[in-house]
């Protein structure tokens, strides 16, 4: 009785698709199958020349599944198929063409040899003729450790070679970034794609001029009809997030950043890392004000995703600088009509205080003063310049104390260079604990300062440039164009023009508060709203709203 048999190949990458082991697999397969007279069954299909996936009408297709997947993982898509087709139509016999493409590891050869013969199959390779026998088990073993052993010297070779080529300044970190190509003449070197590049450049200015978010860019990217990396015609916001956070797009890219560890890729030391030179895209001031705009957004903006709030993130207390947190008392609670909106000060969230401000009256309030502001260009040019000459001068006075902090750090570290060669002086003579004690002591001014200065650059703030300006007065001007035509403006685009404006609040424990921002302009202190009977916010919002 002739029995019914699938072929399954695998290559580690889909890169390797393109090479013949697939088509040396599968042919070596197909003559095991014609030796043994096994009726070929199979629901995926690929081309006998090039082994690539074609549809079952195609000439030159037999039924194949074929992974490319790495062997160190038991669940595979094309594996996967292969038992649910053994579960569904069944089979007797999977034919593999040696051990080491269903798997190097021999526990994980094992798990799945049991799982096809639980199901009422048996694994064959074609290389080996291993007998049903104890013998031939222990020769899968032994077979299965020295294809895992020399897989490993095979990967340590080619990390070897990989490092020396990194090492050179050659791009050897995977798929090059959308924005360049390689150097046609110089083999691992990279050049700038000129349209690619434009489009990169238009992403960070849309991020950080435009002030618009991921989503948005996308939207724009798709409808001004700029091809995707990968192709198709939409734009993903993985993929916008990708290219804001790639340091080669500032020169900058690395090898030998991660290792794996069970399942998992970790990040070795900074020290084992290899820097590789590109050509820069984009300038390091801009590359670091997108990464200021998302970590203010991971720490303040994102918590909590669930519903828009005007000033989320904006909010800080002048007592201990902390942002207020934007919460939402639900209808039907407590006998609640509708949702209601606040902004709050938590003791439990590591706060200084407990203390609720209700967000309808307060953003009305903000919303107030900066129409007051945009109605006035020439106050509003003032504020902006008044608040360049600020943030230079502080910033001035921040560059010079990073660079004292540098020089003494630079100190502490050739003392303790010193120090080191001191010990290892058998001249000197300096015992271990006396090594040790003045070791502590370096060690610890050297953290100490290393605090100091990355509070300090975390403290760098960004200087307001040209181009801001001009995009925001191109915003305000749309807005209250609106807000002139229709009177109502959406919450979305207050929004955005307050984070085009760097607005902050700082609100006291009396409910007085004080609005900054790039382009601010002398205001007095509003009363204090905390701690008002609620007819005062009745009166609050009609005298706010008759107003507005």
């Amino acid at each position: 009785m002739s029995k019914r048999a699938a072929i399954y190949a695998r290559v580690s990458t889909d890169m390797q698709r393109d090479n013949f082991s697939i088509p040396s697999q599968v042919a070596e397969c197909m003559k095991y199958v014609e030796n043994k007279r096994y009726t070929l069954v199979g629901n995926q299909y690929v081309d006998m020349e090039n082994g690539r996936d074609v549809a079952p009408e195609t000439p030159n297709s037999i039924p194949v599944f074929v992974d490319d997947y790495t062997s160190r993982e038991l669940s595979r898509p094309s594996l996967d198929a292969a038992i649910y087709f053994l579960e569904q139509i069944g089979y007797d016999v999977l034919i593999v063409h040696a051990l080491d493409r269903l798997a190097r590891d021999p526990y994980i050869r094992q798990t799945l040899e049991r799982e096809f013969n639980k199901r009422g199959a048996r694994v064959e390779y074609v290389l080996g003729a291993y007998e049903e026998t104890p013998e031939g088990e222990i020769r899968k073993d032994l077979d299965a450790t020295f294809a895992k052993w020399e897989n490993a010297k095979r990967v340590e070779r080619s990390m070897r070679g990989k490092k020396r080529k990194a090492e050179s300044g050659k791009w050897v970190a995977g798929v090059i970034p959308f924005g360049y190509q390689e150097d046609p003449n110089i083999r691992g070197g990279l050049i700038i794609e000129p349209t690619a590049a434009a489009v990169v450049q238009r992403i960070f200015h849309l991020y950080t001029v435009e002030n618009c978010s991921i989503r948005e860019i996308a939207r724009i990217l798709t409808e001004e009809g700029h091809m995707p990396y990968h192709g198709g015609s939409e734009w993903a916001k993985t993929t916008i997030n990708h290219i804001l956070v790639n340091t080669a797009y500032i020169g900058n890219c690395y090898f030998n950043r991660r290792k794996r560890v069970g399942g998992k890729h970790i990040f070795k030391d900074k020290e084992e890392w290899i820097q590789i030179a590109c050509p820069p895209i984009i300038d390091l001031p801009i590359f670091d004000k997108v990464q200021k705009r998302m970590k203010h957004n991971m720490d303040y903006v994102r918590k909590h995703p669930s519903r828009l709030y005007l000033l989320s993130g904006m909010i800080l207390c002048s007592e201990c600088d902390r942002p207020y947190l934007a919460q939402t008392a639900k209808a039907n609670k407590n006998r609640r009509k509708n949702e209601a909106q606040s902004y709050r000060h938590r003791l439990t969230a590591g706060h200084c205080m407990n203390k609720t401000i209700s967000a309808r009256v307060l953003d009305l309030l903000v919303w107030e003063r900066v129409i007051g502001i945009l109605e006035d260009p020439e106050a509003l040019l003032e504020g902006y310049n008044r608040s360049l000459d600020q943030q230079r001068e502080s910033q001035a006075r921040k560059f010079s104390q990073i660079e004292v902090l540098e020089k003494a750090l630079h100190k502490e570290k050739v003392r303790r260079q010193n120090l080191n060669a001191a010990y290892l002086d058998p001249d000197i003579k300096m015992s271990k604990t006396e090594y040790l004690d003045q070791k502590v002591q370096f060690d610890g001014e050297v953290q100490s300062i290393e605090l100091d200065l990355m509070k300090l650059r975390n403290e760098v703030e960004d200087v307001p440039e040209p181009a801001s300006l001009e995009a925001l007065q191109r915003f305000s001007a749309e807005v209250m164009d609106e807000l002139y035509e229709d009177g109502e403006i959406s919450l979305e685009k207050k929004r955005k023009l307050f984070e085009m404006m760097h607005v902050k609040v700082l609100l006291h424990p009396n409910g007085s508060f004080k609005l900054d921002g790039w382009f601010n302009v002398d205001e007095q202190e509003e009363a204090g709203l905390l701690g008002q009977p609620s007819e005062h916010y009745a009166r609050q919002l009609r005298r706010l709203q008759a107003r507005v």
